[in-house]
């Protein structure tokens, strides 16, 4: 092969190339029918696609909104759902006082049903080891303690009923 030849190859593809180029860009830019008819189907599903999600989100926020039904109005000025629950969460209870030297100290009462309450408010007249009280407890949600012991709850119509042996080795309790 001569220089020429060598030369001329890259040269003439160069110029095919360049005008396979030019053609394809004065060409306007159409898809073919099927495409342009797939696209629009897929643009379709895609809107019929929001559009479900978008009442699904509606359903689920009208399920978490309450009726107005659900919400009457009771003489105290609670709705009817907050004063059913606050029912719920006040209940009159009966526990023994016991003193615990954990987390440098503190008052717990062990209810006869086994549930640990850690008052809030114990008066210091029922710091005794081993007295039985009756009480109403409502649970303190938006607080946190060191003593990880018991259900923190503050407490009312404390009555003492009776009083067991101290399990406290210390006599001042």
């Amino acid at each position: 092969m001569g220089v020429i030849t060598k030369i001329s190859i890259p040269l003439l593809a160069a110029l095919a190339l360049s005008a396979c180029n030019q053609q394809e860009q004065s060409a306007p830019a159409q898809p073919p029918a099927a495409e342009q008819s797939s696209a629009e189907e897929s643009a379709k599903e895609t809107v019929a696609i929001k559009a479900d999600e978008a009442k699904a989100t509606q359903v689920e926020a009208d399920k978490a909104q309450p009726k107005a039904e659900d919400l009457q109005i009771v003489a105290d000025g609670l709705s009817k759902e907050t004063s059913d629950s606050l029912q719920k969460a006040i209940t009159m209870t009966q526990g023994t006082v016991r003193y615990f030297n954990l987390e440098g100290g503190f008052w717990g009462i062990v209810a006869d049903d086994g549930r640990h309450i850690l008052p809030q408010n114990l008066p210091q007249e029922y710091r005794k080891d081993g007295l039985r009280l009756s009480f109403k407890a409502q649970e303190v949600k938006d607080m946190m303690t060191i003593q990880q012991w018991g259900i923190l709850s503050k407490l009312s119509d404390i009555e003492v009923i009776g009083q067991v042996d101290s399990k406290s080795g210390d006599p001042r309790l």
